[in-house]
């Protein structure tokens, strides 16, 4: 699965809404946008990603947030353009954090025994794994279910009149109610 396949699917819709929708092209543009609408919000992929590369600043501090969560895998660090060996000059730490040791490569202590990613403008270089190699949480695919089946129903319509009455939709489908980002935020890339 790429970084910005749908992680929900037009089935999961079709469950959701209680009808069949394999056969509708809304369908697969509703599902798809609500993916991406979550994605911009949270500045997280969610899908399962192998060696994706990253150019981070030396912070001077010893730990390093990876952009993406959560983290599987620190595959090759380096610091400077040197090579940096796992468990010896650094840790992965809480799916997110990489923790500076003081190991035998390239090993900076400005602040007496605390070894600090050196200062410096994308001098830190990480190829990693990041995301959920099977089902995105729940809670987001649920957000993203709620925003897809509005998508879907109520396009782009914000009222409707049948005969004598007027539809009035809370809200325009594409944006988020407050509750949708409330859960999101706790996603979010900080």
């Amino acid at each position: 699965m790429a970084s910005d396949d749908p992680f929900i699917s037009t089935d999961d819709l079709g469950n959701y809404l209680g009808r069949d929708v394999s056969a509708d092209d809304g369908a697969l543009i509703a599902v798809d946008a609500a993916c991406n609408i979550i994605r911009d919000l949270t500045g997280q992929t969610f899908n399962g990603v192998t060696g994706d590369t990253v150019t981070l600043d030396g912070s001077g501090t010893d730990c390093l947030l990876l952009p993406q969560v959560p983290v599987t895998a620190a595959g090759t660090v380096t610091l400077g353009g040197v090579a940096l060996t796992e468990g010896l000059d650094y840790v992965l730490a809480d799916a997110r954090k990489l923790i500076r040791t003081a190991g035998t490569s390239w090993t900076t202590t400005l602040y007496g025994d605390l070894t600090v990613w050196d200062l410096g403008r994308q001098n830190v270089t990480v190829t990693y794994d990041h995301g959920y190699a099977g089902t995105v949480p729940s809670d987001v695919r649920m957000v993203a279910l709620q925003v897809a089946s509005r998508i879907a129903l109520q396009g782009i319509v914000t009222a409707e009149t049948l005969a004598s009455q007027v539809l009035t939709y809370a809200s325009p489908a594409l944006d988020l109610t407050p509750g949708e980002r409330l859960i999101l935020n706790r996603h979010r890339a900080y």
